[in-house]
């Protein structure tokens, strides 16, 4: 689970710090930032598993178009910092199980743009790496200090960090610490001149416990991005079980998670809970049939309307399949991670809203006592008042975007999100942002992109 993102220097962002609940959402007009701070989170997720020019690929624009640009400065480093809360216990791919000293953990990233003599670019690399367990007397997560299981360590040498020389910091290495039951003795040293991937994206196994637990939370950050044409295909009987973002796999998952959780007196297993839960949104749907013929090579899948007329994924509507998708991932016992959702209002009707924003809400409940099934965390976007009005107050993050004007420089605009919104002011604290003022703002053209 994410607690804190920091950004500075990446698309809109400047000196921007932002904390976040396991149920947050983003609420701002268009052009905003909203999508921006989406695409950082992906591109910390894609870091954390490949290099980094092949991360900087998989985003809108081209590399160097990614560096903040403004009349006022052009940008080449970006940084940033995530603080997390991991699960206490996992295993890695070989089976191997692991227990951690510590759940939280802050890592630091930042990269830069190196120029030759002629200020051509010629390759982007890691300047500075670091991941420290967070103390628990410097941790500021108001959320956080709620849980009263979470385990801090009382060991606080970073996990990464750069290699010192002579008592100076030098970029001449990236020191891993090995800290697992099987440590064979000294860290482990990444060279760092002209590093193109991170040392993060290295560790692969529970020798290093902690960092694989932080890998295993960022690389499993899934950004719900529907195509409606992809979703109503079927589904190879060897695709994953998790779903792809754009859920082109979804008749696979479906037909996966009825298998692994049905039982004599719940034969769908979790199909009845997702039809239940898509018949709460959209009334006329009855259930869910997936269609699993032995002699088939391939998935597929139906819904049951009141009529007791099956209708094929074919000729489903792009927005029932949206919800389908969501509250597959929503209703599996396995889910894990973050969730990353654009405008889920998007084909629900305006009376469902209340209903929407409860299930997504209710995913990511903890309780006073650790959890049995790993964190998951949900992060969404909107400009819609309907969802804002069916939020919590400490739910809401109001995103617009503010100008600093140099004279004859120019202005420069950056993404701004705030915290702290309440339904009404109190006379104690006039400077906090009331509903009215959030409403009124939604309604405002934003100068961002």
């Amino acid at each position: 689970m994410l607690t804190r993102i920091e950004i500075d220097g990446f698309k809109t962002f400047e000196n921007f710090e932002l904390n976040l609940r396991p149920f947050t959402a983003v609420v701002g007009p268009n052009a905003s930032g909203k999508s921006n701070l989406f695409d950082a989170i992906r591109f910390i997720s894609l870091l954390s598993q490949q290099d980094i020019r092949t991360s900087m690929m998989e985003l809108r624009g081209e590399p160097q178009e990614l560096f903040r640009i403004t009349p006022v400065k052009t940008y080449d480093r970006m940084r940033f910092a995530v603080e997390v809360l991991l699960n206490r216990e996992g295993k890695d791919p070989f089976g191997t199980s692991y227990s951690l000293k510590s759940q939280r953990l802050r890592y630091e990233l930042e990269l830069y743009l190196k120029k030759d003599d002629r200020g051509f670019p010629v390759g982007i690399f890691v300047q500075h790496e670091t991941c420290t367990p967070i103390k628990k007397k410097d941790d500021t997560s108001d959320f956080i200090k709620m849980l009263k299981w979470v385990k801090y360590s009382g060991n606080l040498t970073p996990f990464i960090r750069m290699k010192e020389d002579g008592g100076e910091a030098s970029r001449n290495g990236i020191e891993i610490r090995q800290d697992g039951e099987m440590k064979r003795g000294k860290p482990v040293t990444l060279p760092a001149n002209e590093a193109s991937r991170t040392a993060l994206s290295t560790v692969s196994t529970a020798e290093f416990p902690h960092l694989y637990a932080l890998r295993e939370l960022l690389s499993s950050t899934n950004f719900l991005e529907i195509n409606p044409t992809a979703a109503r295909k079927a589904s190879d009987r060897y695709e994953s079980r998790t779903l792809k973002p754009d859920a082109s796999n979804l008749s696979a998952v479906l037909a996966k998670l009825q298998q692994e959780t049905r039982n004599e007196i719940e034969p769908d297993g979790a199909l009845a809970d997702i039809a239940s839960d898509l018949s709460s949104l959209i009334t006329s749907v009855r259930g869910i049939r997936v269609n699993n013929d032995i002699e088939a090579k391939d998935y597929s899948f139906s819904l049951r309307l009141a009529d007791d007329l099956n209708f094929s994924s074919r000729v489903i509507s792009d927005g029932t399949l949206r919800l389908l998708a969501l509250l597959t991932i929503l209703n599996d016992p396995k889910r894990r991670g973050v969730l990353c959702f654009e405008e889920p209002e998007n084909g629900v009707h305006e009376g469902r809203i209340a209903q929407l924003v409860n299930l997504l809400r209710t995913s990511t409940d903890i309780g006073p006592s650790e959890p049995k099934r790993p964190l998951f965390q949900v992060v969404i976007n909107t400009h819609s008042p309907t969802v804002m009005l069916n939020l919590v107050d400490n739910e809401i993050v109001l995103a617009d975007v503010v100008s600093h004007v140099v004279p004859k420089v120019g202005k420069s605009l950056k993404t701004r999100m705030r915290t702290g919104i309440v339904t009404e002011l109190d006379g104690v604290d006039p400077t906090r942002l009331t509903r009215f003022e959030a409403s009124r703002l939604l309604k405002q053209p934003s100068e961002g992109v």
